[in-house]
């Protein structure tokens, strides 16, 4: 008894520091719980709309679908998936489908692409098409034709009805061409067959009389949709029809017009196509073609040798694996690398050994382990880079106003007019002549200074007569927005349209207003900045190394890191479009966080958004706070539209930021209004955007999926109770609630 009461009391008591730690933790994963959450409910959904549109789901394939999607998301942002390598029984299918044939490549890429569509209607039904067509095989290929086109037709009318208007259909042909016109015509626009049309009939077509109402109202109705002649062949075809013992229902019937839609050369191959499979013994056609294409790839690749696939197979891809790593894309691609290496890169231009002159662009960096390889595609990476920036710099922009007890819904309009200053000072002749050094500052600046006027109108509007900055900014977005798109789009005069252009946009800016690459950048200007960052590391610990030299260590971890990181940017930079744009993103992160946590300005700005009535008994300038926080939060969002200028689209035009500034918004939500928090949050962002094409090639899923995570993510955000609950999460604490209190002030006025 008293051992049993022991161990109860031990388990609750080994489970308090788990809690403790747990409790310690998880505030912090409220938005990492809040992202998987969505993914959790979209699966949901996308369960929901299949039972809703069939009336029935396999739970089993609908997962399946979900992982192919959020995997094709996954690839298609951070670049990472993990695929099969090819082995000796993936070829399983294909070795036995040739056999000792004397099969080339081109002949197995033809065959899996019969393959291919014998799997789309199936084995069975091939089958079936060719016991259909050797049973009518005395039938000329071009009356089976006729015949397999006619019997939609014949079906929609009705076999019956179709043999007993015969009659009627002769009278009719007798008849003058407009009588009978006015007279099918008429009648075709009745819903019930009245005494007088019926009384027209058989004075002018005998032969009705032996139609009931219903009959004659529903043959003249099947002439005038079809017409007099047609629907006279249609009855030929109809005594040909029954002439094989068919009516348009059966089965033979149905399937001698599907062959017709077909072709009935494609359906006499894959019905001879299916013969073979059954006869190997092959019941998975699509598999089957998979592996016939991925044979293909192997020879268009030169890994395998000769012409003779039997061989190839037989002989040489044993030797081959051995020696070379091949990887199975999806689409039935392959990457391969003349390795056997657990790691390894394959450049994008260099795919031959010996030959390393241009190995300096990695198209993948893979770990092979077992019979799997785990990928990383660095161009997808660089993409995300480049997209996630202004969401990243915009999201600090509404950040700001946010701790401001303010709401910038302007950052839409602020982007639009800061990029279109920063377009005409990148092209226009005034500049044309300026050194890079002064050029890209100045195009920078511009935008800045574009973004800080057009959020300030909203700022001084609030601080001098209390009009709410929410109804200001959103008015001033549709006027910057308009007001682009005119300076844009005139042709009388032109203001900024570059008019050899196919569509509406400003010139491109000059090369020497274009922001850096890093590619473009000497190594040596990484191994400074690192060097600079640990001088600064040791400048700034100067005191305390006096006392512990071993301080040092963490200002020589942060320069080694700089200049690995400076090599990395240049290595990830397959496509040489990633640029200098992002250190400036991560300095306004940390110039960002610095402001407002260790500058007077930043503790007034805080301070007024916090409790304005206590800042203004405190001596502080509330109106002035206000006006601030709105004019730095444009300077920054003219920053993003600025570097997304001199940095990617080098020309300005009508939509280019169409839903970054209110996808700002999101990101700020996301981020908790926290600076450090913003890139995270802001490679997520771009994350998404940047994976969503792929997940729809891959999955067919529609691209708005990435949308529903969005809206989602945002609402467990802001109701993030929901995630609390869910994940057993604490309640917030005092000062997580104060900042969603401070994000929420600005809509009460």
């Amino acid at each position: 008894m008293a051992e049993g009461t022991l161990n109860t009391m031990r388990g609750p008591a080994a489970l308090e520091p788990a809690a403790r730690w747990w409790k310690r933790i998880s505030p912090k994963l409220v938005p990492v719980f809040a992202v998987i959450t969505a993914l959790i409910v979209s699966m949901l959904f996308m369960m929901l709309t299949k039972l809703a549109t069939t009336g029935k789901v396999d739970v089993g394939a609908q997962l399946n679908t979900t992982g192919t999607a959020y995997a094709a998301l996954i690839e298609g942002s951070v670049g990472v998936v993990i695929n099969n390598v090819l082995s000796a029984d993936n070829l399983n299918l294909a070795k036995t489908y040739i056999g000792d044939t004397k099969t080339t490549a081109r002949e197995a890429n033809l065959a899996a692409r019969t393959a291919a569509d014998v799997a789309t209607i199936g084995i069975d039904t091939a089958l079936r098409y060719g016991e259909v067509l050797a049973k009518h095989a005395d039938i000329s290929d071009d009356d089976l034709t006729a015949l397999g086109t006619a019997i939609p037709d014949i079906h929609t009318i009705g076999d019956e009805l179709l043999l007993k208007m015969k009659p009627l259909l002769a009278s009719l042909d007798s008849l003058d061409a407009d009588v009978s016109k006015t007279l099918i015509a008429d009648t075709a626009a009745l819903n019930t067959l009245t005494a007088e049309a019926r009384a027209n009939w058989e004075t002018a077509v005998p032969a009705a009389k032996d139609l009931s109402d219903s009959e004659l109202l529903e043959a003249a109705k099947a002439i005038q949709n079809f017409n007099l002649n047609y629907v006279q062949g249609l009855s030929e075809q109809l005594d040909k029809l029954s002439a094989l013992e068919l009516t348009s229902s059966s089965p033979a019937a149905q399937d001698i017009a599907a062959m017709t839609v077909l072709g009935l050369d494609k359906a006499r191959q894959q019905s001879v196509f299916a013969a073979n499979l059954q006869t190997v013994g092959i019941l998975d056609p699509l598999t089957l073609s998979n592996q016939l294409r991925v044979v293909k790839d192997l020879y268009d690749d030169k890994l395998l040798p000769g012409e003779n696939v039997a061989t190839g197979l037989k002989d040489d891809l044993a030797p081959l694996l051995q020696n070379t790593l091949v990887i199975l894309r999806p689409n039935n691609q392959i990457l391969f690398d003349y390795s056997t290496s657990p790691v390894g890169i394959i450049y994008a231009e260099d795919k031959t050994p010996d030959d390393p002159s241009d190995d300096h662009k990695p198209e993948v960096v893979y770990l092979h382990v077992g019979n799997s390889a785990l990928l990383f595609f660095p161009a997808n990476l660089e993409s995300v880079l480049i997209r996630a920036i202004p969401y990243i710099i915009a999201g600090l922009a509404v950040a700001l106003t946010f701790k401001a007890g303010l709401f910038n819904i302007g950052a839409e309009g602020q982007l639009f007019v800061a990029g279109t200053l920063a377009a005409w000072v990148g092209f226009s002749p005034i500049f044309a002549d300026l050194s890079p050094w002064i050029h890209v500052p100045l195009v920078i600046f511009m935008g800045m200074l574009g973004g800080l006027v057009w959020s300030g109108i909203a700022g001084l509007l609030k601080a001098y007569t209390g009009a709410h900055e929410v109804i200001n900014t959103i008015m001033l977005n549709f006027i910057g927005v308009l007001l682009v798109d005119w300076l844009v789009k005139s042709t009388d005069p032109v203001i900024l349209l570059d008019t050899a252009s196919s569509i509406p946009r400003t010139p491109y800016i000059v090369d020497g207003a274009k922001l850096p690459t890093f590619v473009s950048l000497p190594p040596i200007l990484f191994i400074v900045a690192g060097i600079l960052t640990f001088a600064f590391g040791l400048w700034m610990r100067r005191a305390a190394l006096q006392e512990n030299l071993s301080l040092i260590i963490r200002p020589l971890i942060n320069g080694v890191l700089v200049t690995i990181g400076g090599f990395f940017l240049v290595w990830v930079s397959v496509r040489g479009a990633l640029h200098i744009g992002l250190l400036i993103m991560i300095f306004m992160v940390w110039f960002t966080d610095w402001f407002l946590n260790r500058t007077t300005l930043g503790f007034e700005l805080r301070t007024v958004g916090a409790n304005p009535d206590a800042a203004r008994y405190a001596g502080m300038n509330v109106a002035f706070n206000i006006f601030l926080a709105m004019a730095l939060s444009g300077a920054i969002a003219g920053l993003a539209g600025a570097i997304e200028i001199s940095g990617v689209q080098f020309a300005m035009q009508p939509g280019l930021f169409g839903g970054v500034g209110f996808d700002a918004l999101a990101v700020a939500l996301l981020a908790r209004s926290n600076p450090k928090n913003m890139i995270p949050a802001g490679l997520l962002w771009g994350a998404l955007l940047a994976g969503a094409g792929l997940m729809q090639t891959r999955a067919e899923i529609s691209i708005d999926l990435v949308k529903i995570i969005q809206a989602l993510i945002i609402m467990f955000i802001a109701a993030d109770a929901i995630i609390r609950f869910l994940w057993r999460v604490p309640e917030a604490s005092a000062e997580e609630k104060e900042a969603t209190l401070i994000a929420s002030t600005g809509w009460g006025g």
